[in-house]
């Protein structure tokens, strides 16, 4: 697509651009020099937020920003953030948030997006249990609990920020039976860039339930639910789900589509003024 592009502001979600820019066919640009009339598919934005408002001010292009998130998040009390948000369009991956934008800040989501990864080839699991994320008390209290309750388990919480290159983690993820999804936030929608990466490298992942009941149905056919972490893995649930395969399958069919159709509506749009 012709002055359509794809840039990321933040690491964590370099391999969501990529893939996103290999299917819709759209360049992925690390030398950020808008023109007017350009449109860009960010990622990250809430990193790069004032650099993004300069450079729309002095070129007039246009953002797609694609916000990863949730309520709770101080992201939220950045000002240049919330401003780029009210005067570009907005993709969220979850409807909790989408509400909350709308009715806090007057942000009208356009529509929605999932996080896509590369499948990593099977491994050799050497870690039973493991979670990667920030540390708070909750999910100290629970590692400690599990480490307690299951001392011949290799348990492993990566919660010091040593882990963030991507291809680190998928490597760590990959070696991992169980990978947790243990919510940050109290009001906190379902997160699925863990889960589905963590599905992507073969684990197979239990996730504390979320606020989000549809979320939670959705996934329920791919990921195990509790609200006992101690409990499930006394009784290790046997139940097949379905794969990653068919998780992105799905997901591309309901969503992917359809963005492309809004994309190309966007950019007749742009293309008129």
């Amino acid at each position: 697509m012709e002055n359509v592009y794809v840039i990321n502001g933040a690491n964590i979600f370099s391999e969501n651009a990529i893939i996103l820019a290999n299917k819709f066919n759209i360049k992925l640009v690390t030398d950020f020099k808008p023109k007017a009339r350009d449109i860009y598919i960010v990622f990250g934005a809430h990193d790069i937020a004032l650099q993004l408002l300069e450079a729309q001010k002095n070129s007039d292009c246009v953002y797609i920003i694609m916000n990863s998130e949730q309520i709770g998040s101080v992201v939220f009390e950045n000002k240049f953030y919330i401003q780029l948000m009210k005067n570009n369009f907005v993709f969220d991956y979850n409807h909790l948030t989408s509400n909350y934008l709308e009715e806090t800040f007057e942000v009208k989501v356009l529509s929605y997006f999932f996080f896509d990864f590369m499948k990593l080839e099977p491994k050799e699991k050497t870690i039973d249990i493991l979670f990667i994320g920030t540390e708070n008390e909750n999910r100290k209290e629970i590692r400690d609990k599990l480490q307690k309750e299951f001392p011949d388990k290799k348990i492993e919480f990566i919660m010091d920020w040593s882990l963030t290159e991507p291809i680190k983690v998928k490597e760590k993820l990959s070696e991992a039976k169980y990978v947790l999804n243990i919510p940050y936030y109290t009001q906190n929608s379902l997160e699925t860039h863990r889960v589905n990466n963590a599905l992507s490298c073969g684990a197979t992942v239990v996730s504390l339930n979320s606020k989000d009941a549809q979320a939670d149905a959705y996934y329920n056919d791919y990921i195990y639910f509790t609200d006992d972490l101690i409990e499930f893995f006394k009784n290790e649930d046997e139940v097949s789900k379905k794969s990653y395969e068919e998780l992105i399958k799905d997901l591309t069919g309901k969503i992917y589509h359809h963005n492309l159709f809004i994309i190309k509506q966007l950019i007749d749009k742009v293309k008129k003024f």
